[in-house]
């Protein structure tokens, strides 16, 4: 038996509101994982260039190194939060 007209309307409608949520949700979220990365790849970038800067190698290896630590962990634990954050939307 076919759904009547008005009512297959509103389930169109209600739909499409839904889908619009769900794609702006997905968008905020993106635009805020982006966000995070650029703010760790800044962090570690900051403090790469400041082992270049200083005057102790010692103390410039140690910063090299965190900074590509802090660079790399940092953007992986964003990604994989904002994959966890996708599944529990059911995005993907």
């Amino acid at each position: 038996m076919p759904i009547p007209k008005k009512y297959y309307e509103q389930m169109q409608a209600s739909r499409a509101e839904e889908s619009r949520r769900a794609n702006s949700d997905l968008r905020r979220d993106l635009i805020r994982t982006a966000a995070i990365c650029w703010g760790w790849a800044l962090l570690g970038s900051a403090f790469i260039m400041w082992s270049a800067h200083t005057t102790s190698e010692r103390l410039g290896w140690v910063s090299f190194y965190f900074g590509c630590v802090v660079f790399v962990a940092g953007q992986c634990w964003t990604l994989l939060a904002a994959y966890r954050r996708g599944e529990q939307r059911g995005d993907w």
